[in-house]
């Protein structure tokens, strides 16, 4: 048996999209051992609490325990008392304090699908970084790592530059999770304390190696036992797929990039007129009887938003605040402002571990996925992680929210002309047949 260097057993189970991943995991649960199993959304967490064979208990505020004011007080109280513990991917975030205590020793740590490890939204303008931070004495870097620690001077006079000095920055670096690439570019990191807490990692998800988790994994010393099952099920996994999914193009969209950076970085005004342009003519010519919750659309959140503002909702997922529609969705006859009318269903490109949009019938994916080159640099360039296996990763695990996972057809449209041929490729197993083509070249759009 491998183990990593710390003889903890990290490992992958990498198995097909809607091939029972979750329930497998349920199934395997020992009445023998204790486990902290972090899920992304929180009905999975109640699946497993209703599922599972062993007892679960999820974190929640108790409004009569006055020493229980937070979720997080309430999950310290349970694993200090042994409780087998189910929670989110956004709990698991914020539990490294908890992992330095010792209480996950003893525990088995899942986690359903790969998650956010790394965040480069700790950026500052690059004359800032060098005049203040740095110059003035605020923080060090170590030259070797590039670890970012602020100085006694930040510590002491935190609260006087607050108005100056970003205080997330300070809270990062603190953690001891934040690290200098370069002209101001910053990026946090999941701490490593708790990847490397509890008795054993399992992490269940679908082609790891695309994944920035599971090369952060290699990158602090955790080198996992890669269980990718039998060929002959990833075989007939994309054979159905096959089968199950339309490609076509967008065609008023070609030759636009829609790399993340062309739609928010830059002037982007040639794309807010296209792509509802390109929107409107899908539904009146392609899909104009489709109900609009059954379409998924994916794209920059403040091109679907006013802002990037998504409606707040009750507790009964009714709009508390209107609908107000980004230039993407402005006249793109897929959404309307207001309250309560029908749109089409908006998620991240990076949702995935979840079953609430599998009525979805089509799908519109407005991007050409690409790591942070900054990133890819920080875990050694493409030996590390292969840029198109990550958005091949990406986009396999968005679609799979739709329909398909229940063996149901879907019809993608897809611009990008990139991301297209790396699902042709992964779906025709590297031989795409002339005709396929042909057909999308064809397609009206």
């Amino acid at each position: 048996m491998n183990k990593n260097s710390n003889t903890r057993m990290v490992t992958i189970i990498d198995r097909p999209c809607g091939t029972g991943k979750t329930t497998q995991m349920i199934e395997g649960l020992k009445a023998t051992q204790r486990y902290l199993v972090v899920t992304p959304l929180l009905s999975e967490c109640e699946r497993i609490i209703r599922d599972a064979k062993v007892a679960f208990m999820q974190p929640e505020v108790i409004a009569d325990d006055p020493e229980i004011e937070t979720k997080k007080d309430h999950l310290i109280a349970l694993l200090e008392a042994g409780k087998n513990v189910v929670t989110t991917h956004a709990m698991f975030n914020n539990l490294a304090d908890v992992a330095s205590m010792g209480l996950l020793d003893g525990y088995e740590v899942i986690i359903d699908e790969v998650m956010s490890v790394v965040d480069d939204g700790y950026r500052v303008k690059k004359k800032t970084w060098e005049q203040f931070y740095v110059g003035d004495g605020y923080v060090s870097i170590d030259p070797d790592t590039g670890k970012i620690t602020p100085t006694d001077l930040w510590i002491e006079h935190l609260e006087d530059v607050d108005d100056a000095l970003s205080t997330s920055l300070y809270h990062a670096a603190m953690a001891g999770r934040l690290y200098h690439l370069g002209d101001g570019i910053n990026l946090a990191v999941m701490p490593e304390v708790l990847l490397k807490a509890g008795n054993s990692l399992t992490v269940y998800t679908y082609k790891a190696e695309g994944s920035i988790m599971y090369a952060y994994l290699k990158r602090i010393g955790l080198d996992p036992v890669h269980d990718t099952g039998s060929p002959e099920i990833e075989q007939e996994f994309v054979r159905q797929a096959r089968d199950l999914i339309t490609v076509k193009d967008v065609r008023a969209l070609r030759g636009i990039s829609l790399s993340y950076n062309s739609q928010t970085r830059t002037n982007s005004k040639t794309l807010n007129e296209k792509v509802p342009n390109a929107l409107a003519s899908l539904r009146r010519h392609q899909f104009p009887d489709t109900w609009l919750p059954y379409i998924l659309i994916t794209c920059p959140k403040d091109k679907w938003y006013h802002k990037g503002k998504a409606p707040l909702l009750d507790d009964f997922g009714d709009e508390k605040t209107a609908f107000r529609p980004g230039p993407y969705a402005s006249n793109s006859r897929l959404a309307a402002s207001g309250y309560g009318k029908p749109k089409a269903t908006w998620v991240p490109n990076t949702t995935r571990g979840t079953n609430d949009y599998k009525h979805c019938t089509r799908a519109i994916y407005l991007y050409d996925q690409n790591l942070n080159p900054s990133i890819l640099n920080w875990f050694g360039g493409p030996k590390a992680i292969s840029n198109d296996d990550y958005a091949l990763t990406e986009l396999i695990q968005w679609l799979w929210r739709t329909q398909v996972r229940d063996d149901k057809p879907i019809t993608l449209y897809i611009p990008s002309e990139r991301m297209r041929e790396l699902l042709l490729q992964w779906l025709w197993e590297g031989q795409v047949p002339t005709s396929v083509r042909d057909q999308i070249s064809r397609g009206r759009s």
